[in-house]
């Protein structure tokens, strides 16, 4: 059985300067962050939605956002992405 890798897989060091270049501009609302962190820690979308008192659907729309604002393909892409901001 696969499981998700957990937040401190993603500890990742990369000096500021190519933290700055690589997403200068990417801002996320309060519960974006919310739910990047909880993907970050391997929780899936019901699992989040019951955390946040939302519907998956609504979770669903942030991680989508959280793609496009991140030009990500994929949730390990967001995470990793999101880690350099």
């Amino acid at each position: 059985m696969f499981e998700s890798p957990k937040a401190s897989y993603f500890n990742i060091n990369l000096p500021d300067t190519i933290k700055k270049n690589c997403m200068p501009n990417v801002s996320f609302t309060r519960r974006e962050q919310e739910v990047v962190v909880l993907l970050a820690k391997g929780m899936t979308r019901d699992e989040i939605a019951a955390k946040l008192f939302v519907s998956a659907e609504t979770v669903k729309m942030h991680t989508k956002n959280l793609y496009k604002k991140l030009k990500a393909k994929n949730k390990i892409d967001a995470l990793i992405k999101a880690k350099m901001i």
